[in-house]
């Protein structure tokens, strides 16, 4: 398997300069979905089916302002995946709370929840197929997953909103959109026409970074490692040299996963800490996704022999303790927040987890941020991930289309604008009716950029601060939080060189992820290497659970010693013959098409 020479295997590399990134992986496609319905156009197709907004009475009778007050009481239903933890103000609930009474006072929208379930599990999700199956769906429906939204589209349910996205749309709204549209185009848009609004998660998200004590690497007078054997070094040298000074053996290179933790990403879980994602990518190796081989065949990048290579790799550092040993059977997060290890693999905003105690409870705990060379071009090779992960559809029945726009607009517009801060603090954005993760693809490393033409005194505060406001006031937030800790020199980026004292402790979070977190992204030399699709197969959906757990649980006996490396074969030989050739076969016939 040679990655580099993949044909659109990679994003655009970034070196010194942020651009607005889109996925590069191969269409989405899906396998034919039956549904059985009660609607008389069941048999129709989703273009006969839809209404048209332009020559919806009730749509054309509102003048097109995106965040404007409909001119009579418009009530949606909706379809409500719960948050288990989700909190309320006194007096308020899911049904009746500060977002509800703010639409309907403010704007003249009336929420009805048709059907509320958890989505911890499936059950939401088994209510949207239950809505699928019978032919009726509430006006709109959110956290959808991609085979979810292609089954409504395919009965018929879904309406085309291309007319009413254009006309109603915000311009930060369609900023969004805009900030990722190659991708976004192939996902909703059948025959030019729209079906879906996707959520847009930020590129960011997807680099993992690798996370160094500096202050250690000061005190041995060592370099922040560039490539694999410089990790292994470094990790030896924090395992052998009492770093942290407390003249007892125990600190610890790299910190792995915690208590059944992930080894690596893959295309349902991405964004997290304590992986070896980096050290895989050293070997050309990216288990857990889609990519080509030799050919150019779709294969699974965790069968493949330089993963097998990578593995023996791992177990080698394990057995050396360059690895914190105990890994998925302990908390191997907690020797980052009490100063024991010096290493770890995570994402640019972890300063507000396992990070930030480290500092709360060691002040002078420098953790800056690197990426890690894949070869000895120095490009780091990183597992991308979905950007549109879920997906919200308009019922074709829906008489009111442009309101459910219109409550996207209100959310990029700052939901604290609209109700009591208190109260928005308490309710989070995720309650909102019209949630979903909504970012200008760079938008985080937006803010670091506009932080270091301020810092090099190429803009004003005050131009930084009109800017955010335009189009995301969030960023503006971390701007302010940023300029306000950052002491002279502007260049000096470690922890010296910022103010926590007094109440701007409280920001640490904020100002570390993306004042500092951020800086592979924005000036680092990588590329994205992006599974090739993201469907779910006939057979993926009877055999990808027991597939998974054995990938699992060899490679972690391989990894910590309690099997041999040729179990990895003896691991590709089940995983073929229990259902992976096929679920391989049904993938490739799906990129055919």
């Amino acid at each position: 398997m040679n990655i580099k020479k993949q044909k659109g295997s990679y994003m655009q590399m970034k070196n010194k300069k942020v651009y607005a990134a889109t996925l590069s992986f191969a269409l989405l496609l899906m396998g034919s979905l039956t549904a059985c319905t009660g609607n008389a156009d069941n048999g129709k197709s989703s273009s006969e089916n839809s209404a048209n907004p332009a020559s919806n009475n009730s749509a054309a009778e509102v003048p097109a302002d995106p965040l404007g007050k409909q001119p009579q009481l418009t009530t949606l239903t909706r379809g409500v995946p719960l948050d288990p933890n989700q909190k309320y103000p006194d007096g308020q609930d899911v049904d009746d709370n500060a977002y509800t009474r703010m639409l309907k006072t403010n704007f003249n929208i009336e929420i009805k929840n048709a059907f509320t379930a958890s989505n911890s599990g499936t059950d939401y999700h088994q209510k949207v197929d239950l809505g699928i199956a019978t032919g009726e769906i509430p006006d709109y429906l959110t956290e959808l997953t991609y085979t979810e939204y292609k089954a409504i589209v395919k009965a018929g349910l879904a309406m085309d909103i291309s007319e009413v996205w254009e006309k109603y749309a915000s311009t930060k709204t369609k900023e969004v959109y805009k900030s990722n549209q190659e991708l976004f185009d192939s996902l909703v848009k059948e025959d030019g026409k729209m079906y879906a609004i996707p959520s847009s998660n930020p590129m960011p998200d997807f680099l993992s970074v690798m996370w160094v004590r500096q202050d250690w690497l000061d005190k041995l007078k060592l370099k922040a490692p560039t490539n694999l054997q410089e990790l292994e070094a470094v990790a030896k040298a924090f395992v052998e040299q009492d770093p942290d000074g407390n003249g007892k053996a125990d600190s610890v290179g790299l910190a792995g996963p915690s208590i059944d933790g992930k080894l690596y990403q893959d295309m349902t879980n991405s964004n997290f800490a304590y992986h070896f994602d980096q050290i895989f990518a050293a070997f050309n190796s990216f288990p857990g996704i889609w990519v080509k081989d030799s050919e150019g065949k779709a294969v699974y990048g965790s069968i493949v022999p330089e993963t097998k290579t990578a593995l023996q790799k791992l177990a080698d550092m394990y057995k050396a303790g360059l690895i914190s040993q105990g890994m998925l059977t302990s908390k191997t997060e907690e020797l980052v927040s009490n100063n024991k290890a010096g290493l770890f693999f995570g994402p640019w905003w972890f300063p507000f987890g396992d990070l930030g105690n480290s500092w709360k409870n060691d002040k002078t705990a420098n953790w800056q941020p690197y990426s890690l060379a894949s070869g000895s071009d120095g490009i780091y090779l990183a597992k991308g991930g979905n950007a549109a992960r879920t997906f919200t559809v308009i019922s074709k029945d829906n008489k009111n289309p442009e309101a459910v726009i219109k409550m996207l607009n209100i959310y990029k517009d700052g939901l604290y604008k609209h109700v009591d801060p208190a109260e928005q603090k308490v309710l989070g954005d995720a309650s909102f009716p019209m949630y979903q993760t909504f970012s200008m693809a760079d938008g985080p490393a937006m803010v670091l950029k506009e932080t270091s033409n301020y810092l090099e005194g190429k803009k004003t505060a005050d131009e930084i601060h009109t800017y955010f406001q335009d189009f995301d006031a969030y960023t503006d937030d971390a701007f302010s939080k940023i300029i306000a800790s950052k002491t002279e020199p502007f260049d000096n980026m470690s922890i010296s060189g910022w103010d926590f004292s007094g109440a701007k402790a409280d920001d640490f979070g904020t100002v570390w992820a993306f004042g500092v977190g951020l800086k592979p992204y924005v000036e680092g030399k990588f590329q994205f290497v992006n599974t090739l699709t993201y469907e779910q197969t006939k057979t993926m959906e009877k055999r990808w659970s027991n597939l998974s757990k054995l990938e699992y649980e060899t490679f972690s006996k391989i990894i910590v010693g309690q099997a041999p490396i040729s179990a990895f074969d003896e691991f590709v030989s089940k995983w073929k013959s229990q259902g992976g050739d096929q679920v391989t076969k049904e993938i490739q016939q799906s990129l055919d098409k």
